[in-house]
């Protein structure tokens, strides 16, 4: 083989070489960003967005049957003071006509809620003076809870206060994108809660707004 052939042959071996290694960083740099989700269904990002003094974070939605959503995530409260007979619900809507709606305290409304025990578990629905609540949480300044399944319910508030009411839980397809709006109900002492203007009211507030894909 001549000197000019040999030339030729490690030229194209050089050419080879740093363009094979070019794209195995490439492939390389692809196959993580697929591996975060970079390339699963584009536009349907996950945001869970927390008012002051608390926060939201590894948010999920899943489809419970009939497409019906729930929510599961971490919440904390960095208020400065403990809260006592923390409930969660879950609303379609981020409005602050939502559920659950704080001008009444009627069954329909208070059955969107659902009071928490230290491990997060689901212990009743309904207003705790009504129905009761074993081991209520109390969550201080700076703690946070994982909250799993809590059912989401539509926009629709309960305004007139009819008791038992129904409500219905909000609707979502597997795959589709879902916004809406988490609540707390709590109150300021350890005894058991009470309706609005009694000796230890309920107290109701918007802790985040959420975007997220239903799986």
């Amino acid at each position: 083989m001549g000197a000019a052939s040999q030339m030729k042959a490690q030229s194209a071996m050089e050419y080879l070489m740093t363009y094979g290694w070019a794209i195995l960083i490439i492939a390389v740099v692809l196959a993580a960003l697929f591996a975060i989700g970079i390339f699963t269904n584009p536009g349907l990002g996950v945001s869970c967005v927390a008012a002051s003094g608390y926060t939201c974070t590894s948010i999920a939605l899943a489809e419970t049957g009939s497409n019906n959503v729930s929510l599961s995530f971490t919440f904390g409260q960095t208020s400065g003071s403990t809260v006592y007979n923390v409930g969660m619900a879950c609303s379609a809507t981020a409005s602050a006509g939502g559920l659950p709606n704080p001008t009444t305290n009627s069954i329909a409304t208070q059955n969107t809620i659902v009071y928490l025990t230290t491990g997060g578990a689901a212990t009743q629905n309904g207003l705790a003076a009504s129905v009761g609540v074993v081991g209520p949480l109390a969550l201080t300044s700076g703690a946070t809870i994982a909250i799993s399944k809590l059912l989401c319910y539509d926009s629709s508030s309960d305004s007139n206060g009819a008791v038992g009411l129904a409500l219905t839980p909000a609707t979502a397809p597997i795959g589709t994108s879902f916004a809406g709006g988490v609540y707390m109900n709590y109150t300021l002492s350890p005894t058991p809660p009470t309706v609005a203007g009694s000796t230890n009211p309920v107290y109701t507030v918007r802790v985040a707004t959420f975007t997220a894909k239903v799986v």
